[in-house]
């Protein structure tokens, strides 16, 4: 489980025994003579707070009833990034958590790449039940501020898949960028969102090493490439890390989801871009009736995403064209049924479409939030409530248009099972 330094604690009787626990960790810092000197009351503030984030991470790991370890960060590139959970006082809370008793120490991070380092991991002792209570449902007490920086600007991947963020300057651009995001966070902070079950089995991991609770709806926009030009997309909530089936158990106004989402939009917006008409066919189905489709999906995205020819079949492609069908037959195929786009292929376009997306969800948020409609964003994807399918149609479909100047939307409505 990965640490989330923005976790606080929501009810009385949980502040408190952070409260007690604080204290008997600087009881023992006082009597082992670790420090000697006290702290500054600004850096007691930090000490109290980092004990406050790491005791809300371990009860709600312990909530999880996995055998998940919490990835904390210990890299002085991570700690001092401004975040006032983080610092030396954080790695003096994990040292006499483990001093006293109450945590172990597992391995020790280490360096993969330049840009990437494996987070060392604790877990909680049982003897930490004794300070917090860590039964279900005590998870309940805890809650998530919304993440300091909403705005983010990482450089492109390294060779294993790594992105490292970067320090930017302030500008009106990325003001209204936080604007926005902040606005959409405020409105969801209120929402009535559930996951069903959880009071009987307690949270779960994601997929990506999140919690998967509902109280965790802080939204913040990433953009890719070292430019505010690529990407742009939304990350941080819980749905986020759930699996596609997993879906079915939010509930939003106590009601049952439904996925809206947009069709190709992709290879649309490259229409755009090129300043064709909308085909009004199904742009994968290249080879008729449906066969392939799957596969001449994957293949254009991928077309759109590269920079020069494609040299290889991307990852689970091929199996899904037909006997006989080579990656170069496969790519004259596309190009063939897409002309007017073509030349756009092997461009390295797709972040930029990617930004495009982005804009268009964060249009489509703001105006269903305005009109009191809670939706949770998905990429090119947002889930609504049963009873508002019709108006996030409407809205989706309208968006479109007023990017494309084209009604040509296809916005299709999926119910989790």
């Amino acid at each position: 489980m990965m640490f989330d330094p923005q976790l606080r604690a929501k009810s009385a009787e949980l502040q408190a025994a952070v409260s007690r626990l604080a204290d008997t960790l600087l009881a023992h810092e006082a009597a082992s003579g670790s420090r000697k000197r006290a702290r500054k009351e600004a850096d007691a503030a930090k000490f109290s707070l980092a004990v406050e984030a790491l005791a809300c991470n371990l009860i709600l790991l312990k909530a999880t009833g996995s055998n998940a370890k919490l990835a904390v960060p210990r890299s002085h590139a991570v700690l001092w990034q401004g975040n006032p959970v983080l610092g030396q006082h954080f790695l003096s809370v994990i040292d006499l958590l483990s001093a006293v008793g109450l945590i172990a120490e597992g391995r020790r991070g280490y360096r993969i790449s330049a840009k990437s380092k494996m987070p060392s991991l604790i877990e909680p002792l049982e003897r930490l039940a004794d300070h917090l209570l860590l039964s279900s449902p005590e998870w309940r007490a805890i809650r998530q501020l919304d993440d300091p920086v909403l705005v983010i600007l990482k450089e492109g991947k390294d060779e294993d898949g790594n992105a490292a963020t970067i320090a930017y300057r302030e500008t009106a651009q990325s003001r209204k960028f936080a604007k926005q995001v902040r606005s959409i966070n405020g409105f969801l902070r209120e929402a009535d969102i559930e996951v069903v079950g959880q009071d009987d089995t307690g949270p779960s991991l994601g997929r990506d090493g999140q919690i998967i609770a509902p109280y965790r709806r802080s939204l913040r926009r990433i953009f890719n490439n070292a430019t505010w030009l690529h990407g742009g997309r939304l990350a941080g909530g819980f749905w986020m890390s759930m699996e596609r089936t997993e879906r079915s158990r939010i509930r939003i106004d106590g009601q049952r989801v439904a996925e809206i989402d947009y069709g190709q939009l992709f290879p649309r917006l490259a229409y755009v871009r090129a300043g064709a008409p909308q085909p009004e066919d199904d742009l994968y189905d290249v080879f008729g009736k449906g066969t392939g489709r799957d596969g001449c999906k994957k293949l254009m995205n991928a077309l759109l995403f590269s920079r020069g020819p494609l040299k290889n079949w991307p990852e689970d492609t091929r199996r899904h064209f037909p006997d006989g069908i080579n990656l170069r037959t496969a790519v004259e195929m596309l190009a063939a049924k897409h002309a007017p786009i073509a030349h756009l292929f092997g461009r390295a376009l797709g972040f930029q479409l990617m930004r495009i997306e982005s804009d268009m969800l964060i249009e489509v948020l703001t105006e269903l939030s305005a009109a009191g409609v809670t939706a949770l964003p998905l990429h090119d994807a947002v889930l609504v409530a049963k009873s508002h399918v019709g108006v996030a149609q409407e809205t989706m479909g309208a968006a479109f248009q007023r990017w494309s100047r084209s009604s040509c939307a296809i916005v299709s409505v999926k119910f989790p099972q």
